[in-house]
């Protein structure tokens, strides 16, 4: 299917004009004067550091802090500003919020014993065994440093195993930011809705496209990129079997979070690809240990032959990820015992500071006490947010204005302007986002004292209280007032028919 663009020149010009407006400009100078001493901070490390996340191209706040404290889910900036933290590092500390005294701790006293890394130490074999416990599916681990090490080692493992070249996966998918993860991805980093989607390869799938320059555009004997419809994407799987190393799947993504409609597709291509022996990749970045303790494989009854994890797989901070599966596939990085034995047998995936001690013993840490309130941690936070979802229902009743939180597992979202609850077509759904509502909420928010980066994402969890959220709720519904007041489109040109 097809979805035209949203009329670039019309958004453009809404934008010429929002820029206009005095209260937009009173926007921009209340947080610039609120934030002097981190426009200061940030500029200086500008000229020097080019890679720290409020740099990050098409995901950089308008006005980055420059954060000295947090701790739960409160974060302090240069300037004084206390702000309830959405963000959480992107997620990666939404189970228990910021420094939780118990991981603290226990990474604490490790650290005054520490063998740095390099070496194996017992807490590894710990970490194993406790994530055994959460995702018995998994027979055997790959400790690395973050969601894009793990999608590329399990391409990398795939290959391996198979001695195929090929790698499939969905357009709209977000992998990460190696060079195949970064084809056809989330539609943002393409500037849709604006820009028009690719249209159809001479394979007949999705025609490749890169999101970065630096990434050239990917060779067809490398890259599949499926359709998000099931019938398309299972006969373009038979099609190209004897070539795919692995189909690489997320269950739910930022991009396209309505698992009613891509679960049941990865359902089907999953026992496709299990009847035709193509190694099947389940990206859990996002969704693992979010839809209970076994992610979204248990949550979902979805069977892989390989799994990815990130995010809340890491504790305080400390980068980690891990890619598990079969081991007959993750042996393919293990050493036989005889080196010169492995020597054109085997493959690398293992890196320097992959599964330093320190981010094992904050993982081990933090998940024990993930797994210690099991029990009540996933029925309180779906309670929390079913509580948020109620309230917006009430508001859209009460203003007609769409908004909404939409999102997945226990929890990823965001808040936005949206016609319907669901959508079932990838391209409609991005053609019905408004980038500029995202930008607009965002610092509205900030205004009300909640930070969200550079999209108005909710990544909750036991970081925030039911006050916390109820307070959330406060403001952004106000924002979306505001907005209302002052005239603004909350649905892009196109976008009510979508």
């Amino acid at each position: 299917m097809t979805t035209s663009a949203a009329p670039a020149a019309s958004v453009e010009s809404l934008v010429a004009e929002l820029l206009t407006q005095q209260w937009l400009i009173d926007l921009f100078a209340e947080l610039a004067e609120r934030q002097k001493g981190s426009a200061a901070a940030t500029e200086r490390l500008r000229a020097r550091d080019a890679a720290t996340h409020v740099f990050w191209p098409f995901h950089a706040p308008q006005f980055p802090l420059m954060v000295t404290e947090a701790h739960g889910s409160r974060i302090v900036d240069v300037d004084g500003n206390t702000y309830t933290d959405c963000h959480l590092g992107f997620g990666a500390q939404a189970l228990h919020g910021h420094s939780p005294e118990p991981v603290v701790d226990f990474v604490r006293e490790q650290l005054a014993t520490t063998t740095g890394n390099g070496y194996c130490t017992p807490i590894e074999a710990q970490l194993v065994d406790l994530l055994g416990e959460f995702v018995p599916h998994v027979e055997k681990f790959a400790f690395l440093n973050s969601g894009t090490d793990a999608t590329a080692a399990a391409i990398r493992l795939a290959r391996a195993h198979t001695g195929r070249r090929m790698v499939a996966k969905f357009e709209g998918a977000l992998h990460g930011v190696h060079d195949l993860g970064m084809h056809n991805t989330a539609f943002w980093y393409h500037g849709h809705p604006t820009h028009p989607f690719p249209g159809h390869a001479p394979d007949g799938g999705i025609e490749r496209q890169s999101a970065l320059t630096g990434v050239p555009v990917a060779d067809p004997r490398d890259l599949l990129v499926l359709p998000n419809d099931a019938d398309r994407a299972v006969e373009l799987i038979e099609r190209h079997r004897g070539e795919l190393a692995c189909v690489l799947t997320e269950a739910a993504s930022s991009s396209f979070p309505f698992v009613e409609h891509t679960v049941p597709l990865l359902k089907t291509v999953s026992e496709r690809c299990r009847a035709l022996r193509v190694p099947f990749v389940l990206d859990e970045v996002l969704t693992g240990f979010r839809y209970g303790p076994g992610g979204a494989a248990q949550y979902f009854g979805l069977e892989a032959d390989l799994y990815c994890y990130g995010k809340v797989i890491s504790g305080l901070g400390i980068p980690l990820s891990a890619v598990g599966g079969k081991a007959a596939i993750l042996d393919h990085t293990q050493t036989s015992g005889l080196p010169l034995t492995d020597i054109g047998h085997k493959t690398c995936v293992q890196t320097t500071h992959a599964g330093n001690h320190l981010a094992l013993a904050a993982s081990y840490a933090s998940l024990r006490l993930l797994h210690e309130r099991r029990d009540t941690y996933y029925t309180e936070t779906r309670a929390k947010v079913a509580g948020i979802q109620r309230r917006l229902a009430g508001f859209r009743g009460e203003t007609g204005i769409p908004l909404r939180l939409v999102g997945f597992g226990d929890f990823i979202g965001s808040f936005g302007f949206l016609v319907q609850e669901s959508y079932d077509d990838y391209r409609t759904f991005a053609a019905s986002v408004n980038p500029i509502a995202f930008f607009l909420l965002t610092l509205m928010l900030r205004r009300r004292g909640f930070y969200t980066l550079s999209l108005p994402m909710l990544f909750t969890g036991g970081a925030h209280s039911t006050d916390d959220l109820d307070a959330l709720v406060d403001a952004v519904t106000d924002a979306a007032r505001e907005l209302g007041r002052h005239g603004f489109p909350f649905l892009l040109p196109g976008a009510e028919g979508a």
